[in-house]
C-alpha cells in the first residue's frame, strides 16, 4: 500500500527455521480505518503466546420468594425445550409442571414454612415495641436461619483482553540499529494523539486526534495462523487493539553502549502493551480468537 512504512527485526525474518515465525503489527488511522500507516514484523518473544478469557459473576441473594420463583422459572423453561414429559425423568413442563412443583414444595416444606413464618414474623415486628433484634432472637430460639437462596449471577464481560510483548533488540551493525530506532519511533508515534492548531508547535489545541489502531497477526512456519470450522485455530488471534504503553530501555548490561562514531545504541529493550477494543463472546471463539 502506497505510503505505508514497512520495517522488520531481525533482518532474518522470513528466512530459516527461526525466521519463519514472527508477529506482524499493522497500524491503521483511527478515522480512516482502512488507511494503513505501517507494518512492522518482529520475532516472537517468550511472552507473546499468552492470553486470557474472563467471565464476571457475583453472588446474589434471591430470598425465599425469589428462590421459589427461580424454581418456577426453571420449570417453565423446560416447556420451551420439550413441552412433553421428559423420557425417563418424570418431569413436566409448563402449567402442569408448576402444579407438581407447588405440590412437592408444600409437602416437603410444611414444617419448614412454619419456622420460616415465625422468623419472618419476628423480623416484621415494629421497632416501637423495643424488643431488640427480634429476628435474631427467633433464629436462636428455633435453631434455624432463613435460606438466602444464594446464586451466582452472571454480569457479562467486563474487561477487554490485554496482550504484552517484550522485545530485546541487539542490532549487529549501525544500519540495523537505525532500523530498530525507526521501529521504536513508529510505535511511539502511533500510540500518541495528534493535534493541530495552538499558539505554537509545543502548545496543543483544545482537541486531540485519536491514536492509531492495530491488528496483530501471528505467522508460524511462514504462514498466517489459520482458522476454520473443521480446523480451529491451534492458538489464538488478537482482536483489533490500541497501544497503551511503550516502555524503553537502552542500557546494555548496566552500561550505555553505542556503535563507534555514532549515537546509535547496541541494544534496545521495548515492552509493548496492547488492549483490545472489543469484548470477547463465544462467536468470536468460533472465529479463531
Amino acid at each position: 500500500m502506497a505510503g505505508t512504512l514497512y520495517l522488520e527485526y531481525p533482518s532474518t525474518i522470513g528466512a530459516g527455521e527461526v525466521g519463519n515465525n514472527w508477529i506482524a503489527f499493522n497500524a491503521f488511522d483511527f478515522k480512516a480505518k482502512q488507511t494503513q500507516t505501517f507494518s512492522i514484523a518482529l520475532y516472537i518473544p517468550s511472552d507473546a503466546l499468552s492470553t486470557s478469557y474472563k467471565s464476571s459473576y457475583e453472588s446474589a441473594s434471591l430470598g425465599a420468594v425469589g428462590g421459589v420463583a427461580d424454581k418456577a422459572a426453571e420449570v417453565f423453561q423446560r416447556q420451551t425445550t420439550s413441552g412433553d414429559k421428559r423420557a425417563g425423568r418424570g418431569q413436566l413442563g409448563g402449567v402442569e409442571g408448576l402444579k407438581e412443583l407447588m405440590k412437592a414444595q408444600a409437602s416437603a416444606t410444611g414444617s419448614e414454612m412454619k419456622t420460616a413464618g415465625l422468623i419472618m414474623g419476628a423480623k416484621a415486628l415494629p421497632a416501637t415495641l423495643n424488643l431488640g433484634d427480634t429476628k435474631t432472637l427467633m433464629e436462636r430460639s428455633t435453631g434455624a436461619v432463613l435460606n438466602p437462596y444464594m446464586v451466582a449471577a452472571y454480569k457479562g464481560p467486563t474487561d477487554m483482553r490485554e496482550h504484552k510483548f517484550t522485545f530485546k533488540m541487539m542490532p549487529q551493525s549501525r544500519a540495523e540499529s537505525e532500523t530498530c530506532g525507526k521501529i521504536v519511533h513508529a510505535f511511539k508515534k502511533a500510540m500518541l494523539p495528534s493535534h493541530s492548531g495552538g499558539e505554537n508547535s509545543t502548545a496543543p489545541s483544545m482537541l486531540f486526534g485519536y491514536p492509531d489502531e492495530f491488528t496483530i497477526e501471528y505467522y508460524v512456519n511462514g504462514k498466517k495462523l489459520e482458522h476454520s470450522k473443521t480446523n480451529p485455530n491451534p492458538m489464538f488471534n488478537v482482536g483489533r487493539s490500541v497501544l497503551t504503553a511503550c516502555d524503553l530501555n537502552y542500557t546494555t548490561q548496566d552500561v550505555p553502549l553505542f556503535f563507534d562514531n555514532s549515537q546509535y545504541p547496541v541494544s534496545i529493550s521495548m515492552a509493548l502493551s496492547f488492549q483490545e477494543i472489543g469484548v470477547m463472546y463465544r462467536e468470536k471463539v468460533d472465529q479463531g480468537f
